[in-house]
């Protein structure tokens, strides 16, 4: 177990911060509209395309 973690104790700890940054990011962001960072982007999101189809005349769906 010594000789693994000697070896791999670099890449073990990358991959959990790395983890560790994904979780934050979704519980912040939240999946789809369940966070309020995800809600704001897609509002946003939502108004620019309506911008955008306002402007080039476009029917919004």
């Amino acid at each position: 177990m010594k000789e693994i973690f000697q070896e791999y104790g670099g890449i073990l700890i990358t991959v959990v911060a790395i983890l560790a940054v994904i979780l934050v990011i979704t519980a912040v962001v939240g999946t789809d509209t369940s966070g309020p960072i995800g809600s704001a982007f897609q509002t946003l999101v939502n108004n620019f395309i309506d911008q955008a189809n306002k402007n080039t005349g476009l029917p919004t769906p």
